[in-house]
């Protein structure tokens, strides 16, 4: 996925195998939707050698959840860009989901998988606390501006930290560059890390739209570094941290 990802058990695992499950459907989602590996479903069907409809089931599978996903975010997420199909928007928040699924089936309460920054967390860490995840600061690359304390919470980030201005407003076609940060946290990654992405594109409009999710929050951070965030966010944070 052009990513680490980074999976921490606390509880033992009963089943050795367990890790190199997730990793192993990690992999097939990578050659899968790799909009970068040329062999992959996406970029066969973006030369024009495979219909969407003929890809299989995992790729239907996805792009439905896309097409809700178009609908619910008022088409500031779309899979689909200048003809261009690339759902990277949902698959990694979808990766961290299936990789939890796996995890829960092996009887695991007590974990976190970070892909590329983003977070799904279950239970607590080895000192029985919630999981701290750290929202980066958008130009000082070793400060973080708040810490949440995550139990069974997801944290989902879309900036500019380091591909750049790459997030596009489907309404426009133009690159969206209002914030130079936006992170969603709630309950479920998948989600999540699509509301980080459509609120990024929608700008100054994206915390409005997180308030009206039942059960998400986010903190937007503009391009004069000025940080704004939803009325539930500061519940979620480490006190005294900003």
């Amino acid at each position: 996925m052009g990513m680490p990802v980074t999976i921490h058990v606390v509880d033992p695992l009963t089943n050795a195998g367990a890790l190199d499950e997730v990793f192993g459907e990690l992999n097939t989602l990578d050659q899968t939707f790799s909009t970068f590996k040329s062999s992959s479903a996406v970029s066969r069907i973006n030369r024009g050698e495979l219909q969407a409809e003929d890809a299989g089931p995992l790729v239907r599978q996805a792009l439905d959840l896309c097409r809700l996903y178009e609908v619910d975010t008022g088409g500031y997420f779309s899979a689909w860009i200048d003809g261009k199909l690339d759902p990277s928007g949902l698959i990694k928040g979808w990766a961290i989901d299936r990789a939890c699924s796996i995890l829960d089936s092996h009887g695991c309460r007590d974990f976190f998988v970070d892909a590329g920054g983003d977070v799904q967390t279950r239970g607590y860490n080895e000192e029985g606390i919630p999981w701290r995840v750290g929202i980066r600061h958008p130009s000082e690359r070793d400060q973080v501006v708040r810490v949440i304390l995550a139990s069974g919470l997801a944290v989902a980030t879309s900036g500019t930290y380091e591909k750049g201005e790459h997030i596009v407003d489907p309404h426009t076609g133009d690159t969206a560059n209002e914030l130079l940060s936006f992170t969603v946290a709630g309950p479920d990654i998948l989600p999540a890390d699509v509301y980080a992405t459509a609120g990024f594109a929608m700008g100054s409009r994206g915390l409005a739209f997180i308030e009206a999710r039942e059960g998400f929050e986010a903190y937007a951070i503009d391009r004069n570094l000025v940080a704004k965030w939803t009325s539930g966010f500061d519940a979620l944070c480490q006190h005294g941290n900003r």
